[in-house]
């Protein structure tokens, strides 16, 4: 990944470098196939980029999780200034000799540092329901950042492909423009000798007009195709103003067998992002429904201190001590037992959003599974529809040199060839869109790359 990016790099650097000192306002093309685009893609996007840092957060948090099982050790340091010594007095007599003593047992001024231990040995279940918590929390934030690099695998199918589709419309429409220039050529040949009328010279002259301007109108579409694609792939190192990217890869379609429904649907409900974020979600509030019926336990904690240097600490005062502690609450207003109805109630609610969910998924595998095979139709079907405009070109061109046939029956003709090209590139372009749609629902979008590898490729040069 990082050596596409960096060659990329590289030659966008030198080729500025280079355009500074010799050339202004020029254009350097750059070949970049799908792979490559994907990978950069990837490296350079920022959605992606802020969901690598909440899947960080949630690790961290899960450690935190973790971290509450251990002891907590606290050092601490105290100074007290007392009113007056604490002291002790104390009167009687000996021998009959009547006597008083006053003995000091602690200095009014007192310093302490020492250290507590306290271990939570028992919390009911609290602990292990708020790692699970966490856990569950960290799953789900993995699958958002599946779903979110499924989302630009498909826009970006849809950007380099329509790119692809842009750049081939535009060659559709220099040929159609090209056949327009030759067939006025023609025209105006027709016309001098005699053999057709000015009005058919015309009607050549608008047509040859139009397909210029269509040819105009496609170039600026691939323009905003090229803007697009780039605003996708760009990198904050690299400026992509004075590139042209060049889209090597060819629209495709899968032919080496038919995509089958059946496991695309058990994958789906597998493994489709969202409904595993759904799961994971539910996995969340069944650890918190446990958190909050352990609040009905006792929490049960291992205590210690010790005092390891002291200035007027009286040594009647104990310097260490271990102890159990227990904290059981009785009555709280019935807080906790409406705390766990509405836990158990969000846990419903992810039962029913999981079952909907699965619902929809399947249904929405079984649309784009038909469209799929709808636009594989189409397009097998084109390849009649391309010969037949081809043959009704050459025989109304033909016809129209020989003095036999109207500027009409040739443009007309022109006309429809083209479009049945475009029809068939967009029939493509349409299969390989609700393709990396179908692949996205079924759970992972990358196998696309797959599908393109085992693929035919179209050219315009195949018709």
């Amino acid at each position: 990944m990082k050596k596409i990016l960096t060659v990329l790099i590289v030659l966008i650097i030198n080729f500025n470098s280079v355009s500074a000192k010799t050339q202004e306002a020029s254009v350097q093309k750059v070949d970049l196939s799908f792979e490559q685009a994907y990978e950069l893609m990837l490296e350079n996007n920022n959605s992606l980029k802020a969901y690598n840092e909440l899947i960080n957060k949630q690790k961290y948090e899960k450690r935190a999780a973790l971290g509450e099982f251990s002891p907590k050790v606290v050092m601490n340091a105290t100074y007290l200034h007392f009113s007056e010594n604490w002291t002790l007095n104390s009167s009687g007599n000996v021998m009959n000799i009547p006597f008083s003593a006053t003995t000091l047992i602690q200095d009014r001024n007192l310093f302490t540092m020492g250290g507590t231990a306290v271990w939570n040995v028992f919390t009911g279940g609290k602990l292990l329901s708020n790692h699970a918590a966490a856990r569950a929390k960290l799953e789900a934030a993995d699958h958002k950042y599946r779903e979110i690099k499924d989302n630009l695998t498909v826009e970006l199918v849809k950007r380099y492909y329509g790119l692809r589709l842009a750049r081939d419309v535009v060659e559709v429409r220099k040929q159609v423009s090209d056949g327009m220039d030759k067939h006025l050529r023609d025209a105006k040949l027709l016309e001098r000798e005699g053999m057709i009328s000015k009005s058919e010279r015309l009607h050549a002259e608008v047509a040859a007009s139009d397909a210029k301007r269509d040819y105009k109108a496609a170039l600026r579409d691939a323009n905003i195709a090229q803007e697009g694609l780039k605003a996708l792939i760009k990198s904050e190192n690299a400026n992509l103003k004075d590139i042209y990217v060049e889209p090597k890869s060819m629209l495709f379609i899968y032919k080496k067998s038919d995509v089958d429904l059946d496991q695309m649907k058990e994958n789906a409900i597998a493994n489709n992002p969202q409904l595993m974020q759904l799961r994971a979600k539910k996995k969340a509030l069944n650890a918190k429904y446990h958190a909050q019926m352990a609040n009905y336990s006792p929490t049960v904690s291992l205590v210690a201190y010790d005092i390891f240097a002291t200035d007027n600490l009286s040594q009647a005062v104990p310097h260490a001590a271990f102890g159990v502690t227990a904290n059981w609450l009785l009555f709280d207003g019935l807080s906790r037992y409406n705390n766990v109805r509405a836990a158990d109630s969000e846990r419903k609610m992810a039962d029913y959003e999981i079952a909907d969910a699965q619902f929809n998924i399947e249904s929405l595998v079984i649309k784009q599974y038909e469209d799929l095979m709808k636009y594989k139709e189409k397009y097998d079907s084109s390849d009649k529809n391309v010969e037949n405009a081809k043959e009704a070109l050459r025989t109304a061109d033909l016809a129209f040199r020989e003095g036999l046939g109207t500027s009409l029956q040739v443009t007309d003709a022109q006309m429809m060839l083209s479009k049945v090209n475009i029809d068939r590139l967009k029939a493509i372009y349409d299969y390989d869109v609700t393709l990396v749609d179908l692949l996205k629902t079924n759970g992972d979008a990358k196998e696309i790359l797959h599908f393109i590898v085992s693929s035919s490729t179209e050219t315009l040069e195949d018709k």
